[in-house]
């Protein structure tokens, strides 16, 4: 393999990495934030943690019907839709003007969620050659794993330092250039095949 194809092989695993990192900082983040937000709204600590709950059912139980849909959309709109939606829903969040308008954007991001995890791994295993499709996959993992170490106390310092608002801007900022640099760098990769609601009992 020429070292250019080698190149145009790993920019866009990297890229895929990195948006593992992200999604999952995302997940984690409001974590550490939840009692400056609670202050924000004037919303008990109980109420602000369900900020954190209903994101974690929304993306369990969105998963399943939105995969069913996703699966009629070719992989590179499909992923470059799902981060585009994703880093909307950062910016509804970072501008909510109440506790339900914080909820709907998080919901929003769990839609985005959903699609991304389901996803990511066979476009990774796609764009990379057969040699390399392991590799690929422990790169997306890499980047999951290290968000669980990272995301959490992350979100938290920028909050800190510069407002639970601007935590959520920062991630929105982020996503937004990694849609930008996958728009770039993603080749067209086959799809999956589409699943009918008669196969979903199975």
């Amino acid at each position: 393999m020429s070292h250019g194809a080698v190149v145009r092989e790993w920019l866009p695993l990297a890229g895929l990495m990195v948006s593992a990192f992200v999604f999952n900082t995302s997940e984690f983040m409001p974590v550490g934030l939840l009692l400056d937000i609670g202050e924000s709204f004037g919303a008990s600590e109980s109420q602000t943690g369900m900020l954190v709950s209903i994101y974690a059912w929304a993306v369990m139980l969105l998963s399943l019907p939105l995969m069913v849909v996703a699966t009629r959309v070719p992989f590179r709109p499909l992923l470059l839709g799902v981060v585009a939606l994703f880093a909307a829903g950062q910016f509804l969040s970072s501008v909510a003007a109440s506790y339900e308008a914080l909820m709907g954007a998080r919901l929003v991001v769990a839609a985005s969620h959903a699609v991304f995890w389901a996803i990511v791994a066979p476009i990774a295993v796609r764009i990379a050659s057969p040699s390399r499709q392991s590799l690929a996959l422990s790169m997306v993992v890499m980047g999951s794993s290290v968000a669980m170490i990272v995301g959490l106390p992350l979100g938290r310092s920028i909050g800190l330092f510069m407002g639970w608002r601007l935590a959520f801007g920062c991630v929105c900022a982020v996503a937004t250039a990694l849609l930008v640099y996958l728009a770039v760098l993603l080749p067209r990769v086959s799809g999956a095949e589409p699943v009918p609601l008669s196969r979903l009992p199975g």
